[in-house]
C-alpha cells in the first residue's frame, strides 16, 4: 500500500513539474505581462509561477490547466501527509 501511494505521489509530482515548466515557458514568451526576469524568478520561486499562471489564465485560456495544476498540488500534499503518517507508524 505504501509503495503504491509512493508511486502515485511521484507521478503527481512529475505531472505538477511539467505544468510548472509549461507555465514558465509562457512567462518567458509573454512580451506584455512576462519577461526574462519574471521567468527566472518563477524558476527560483515556484509559487510565483503558480500565482502568475492564475493571474493570466484568462489571457491564455488556461483555466482548466490551472485547475488541474491546483488539484495536483492539493492531492500531492495530502498523499505526502498520508505517506508520512504511515511511515511513522
Amino acid at each position: 500500500m505504501v509503495a503504491l501511494l509512493g508511486l502515485l505521489s511521484t507521478a503527481i509530482g512529475l505531472a505538477s513539474l511539467v505544468l510548472w515548466i509549461m507555465t514558465l515557458v509562457k512567462m518567458f514568451t509573454d512580451k506584455v505581462d512576462g519577461s526574462v526576469v519574471k521567468g527566472i524568478f518563477g524558476i527560483i520561486c515556484g509559487i510565483y509561477a503558480f500565482i502568475w499562471g492564475w493571474q493570466h489564465h484568462e489571457k491564455y485560456n488556461r483555466k482548466n490547466f490551472m485547475l488541474i495544476w491546483t488539484a495536483l498540488i492539493v492531492v500531492g500534499l495530502l498523499l505526502n501527509v498520508m505517506l508520512q503518517s504511515m511511515a511513522q507508524s
